[in-house]
């Protein structure tokens, strides 16, 4: 930052903490901040106004602590609800190669399916949810990008992809974790430390991301 005027500098640092959302976005707005009330005091001290003055002026112009944040958490809850998405289609960009031609977690998938009917819809429903969830990540990676700059939909959309990636790390790994154990795999520690790595810990991280999306709103 700039170096600026006790009261200036007092102003920043209360409107970054009254800030929540990813800290890159946040940093950047910080700045914005910055840079904003260091030309307004500059155009004030060049037309006459002594530092002090210049700089209540540019406070004065740029608004309230409260009404400012109200306006930059809108732009970090979106930024949130974007970073939350791509996580998630991250994670789903995975799950092909644990299931199907890649590890196959669920090697033993033909017995347990001639065995267990519970096992044929879980596979059914999980390639449907997956599809879902992937097109559903898509929607919000675009709805938070260029679809945002149309519908103006803010903390609305980032509620949505909060909420969207939390029920699917939920519904997502049980239904997993249900298939495997049905499939009857062979061998469950390689098969528990390749869905941990593959699947838990990838979500894992969209849900983290998706609660830091929800402060944010």
């Amino acid at each position: 930052m700039t170096t600026l005027a006790p009261e200036a500098a007092s102003y920043l640092h209360d409107l970054d903490r009254a800030l929540v959302g990813p800290r890159r976005v946040k940093a950047g707005l910080i700045r914005e901040a910055d840079d904003h009330l260091t030309d307004a005091s500059e155009a004030y001290a060049d037309a006459g106004y002594d530092s002090d003055d210049a700089v209540a002026r540019a406070l004065d112009d740029f608004g309230p602590v409260d009404e400012i944040a109200a306006a930059f958490q809108t732009t970090l809850a979106v930024a949130a609800s974007r970073r939350t998405a791509c996580i998630l289609l991250g994670a789903l960009a995975l799950q092909p190669f644990l299931w199907d031609g890649g590890l196959d977690l669920t090697e033993g998938h033909q017995t347990a399916a001639a065995s267990d009917p519970a096992f044929t819809v879980l596979n059914a429903s999980i390639e449907v949810l997956g599809g879902l969830v992937m097109a559903g990540a898509v929607l919000a990676i675009l709805g938070t990008g260029i679809g945002n700059r149309w519908l103006r939909a803010g903390r609305r959309i980032a509620r949505v992809t909060a909420f969207f990636t939390l029920a699917t790390c939920v519904l997502l790994p049980s239904m997993a974790v249900s298939m495997m154990v049905i499939s009857g795999t062979s061998d469950l520690l390689v098969a528990w430390l390749l869905l941990s790595a593959g699947l838990l810990a990838p979500l894992l991280l969209a849900a983290r991301s998706a609660r830091i999306c929800l402060r944010a709103c």
